[in-house]
């Protein structure tokens, strides 16, 4: 009987270190258990994270797209009516501040709207595209051409030495955009009238020089009684200026 209580003793002794040990290997897998959680969720969150910046990225991207599209014509791929404000007003504080000058043309074409009459607006958009690739191939580096509406151009010029050096870039566009067309089958002959005008010798400030300048390619236009004239005529009609607009372009 003394050996049975010893026994069962034992066993229970046994039973009791048995849930000891198995408390303590709880105890012991309790944090690495909480670790592994901690390392899933870390991921977890990492996850996130380099999902959260790969669509802020992409956000970025299509903000920047869509700040192109507005500032661009959708046509000609230039610098739109809408950008041509603040870009003439950071060329003109530019200037202020260097005590340069800027120049600034007005450019239309005769006669668009009877291609567009006689052959269609998908000839008369190629034509658009093409004098878009004209007067920027002839602009200097630095020049900023946009389209100002319809089969109206505007060249920002700056750091120009005066009137001569923009009358010198009038002349090449316009003997440009005299050479002949052939699009899709049509050949056309085109001609511009160019108005031109410096800042600040006729103007103060952006609006003005941009209305001096267009005032100034009426002008041209005007004392050409052939709507298609050549540009030597346009550039002879810009000479027989008033004593009073020097720095006109034609």
């Amino acid at each position: 009987m003394s050996y049975g209580r010893s026994k069962l003793y034992s066993s229970a002794s046994v039973a009791e270190e048995g849930d000891v040990g198995a408390a303590a290997v709880a105890e012991y897998r309790a944090p690495l258990q909480s670790l592994r959680d901690a390392e899933e969720e870390i991921e977890t969150l990492r996850s996130i994270n380099a999902h959260l910046v790969r669509q802020l990225t992409l956000l970025k991207q299509r903000e920047a797209q869509a700040q192109i599209l507005a500032d661009r014509d959708g046509l000609t791929g230039l610098y739109n009516r809408r950008k041509l404000t603040p870009l003439l007003q950071e060329a003109l504080e530019e200037a202020r501040r260097q005590q340069e000058r800027v120049g600034l043309l007005f450019i239309d074409l005769d006669g668009f709207k009877g291609v567009n009459d006689s052959h269609g607006h998908s000839v008369g958009d190629q034509l658009l595209v093409t004098v878009a690739s004209r007067i920027t191939g002839r602009a200097r580096t630095g020049d900023l051409v946009c389209r100002y509406g319809g089969d109206e151009f505007v060249v920002i010029l700056p750091h120009v030495a005066g009137a001569a050096a923009v009358r010198r870039v009038a002349d090449t566009i316009a003997a440009r955009l005299a050479l002949p067309y052939h699009l899709g089958g049509v050949d056309l002959h085109m001609s511009a009238a160019i108005g031109g005008a410096v800042y600040p010798d006729e103007a103060a400030d952006a609006e003005s020089l941009l209305k001096r300048a267009d005032l100034n390619m009426y002008r041209a236009k005007s004392r050409c009684n052939d709507r298609t004239a050549s540009p030597p005529d346009l550039q002879r009609a810009g000479r027989r200026r008033d004593d009073t607009h020097k720095q006109r372009v034609s």
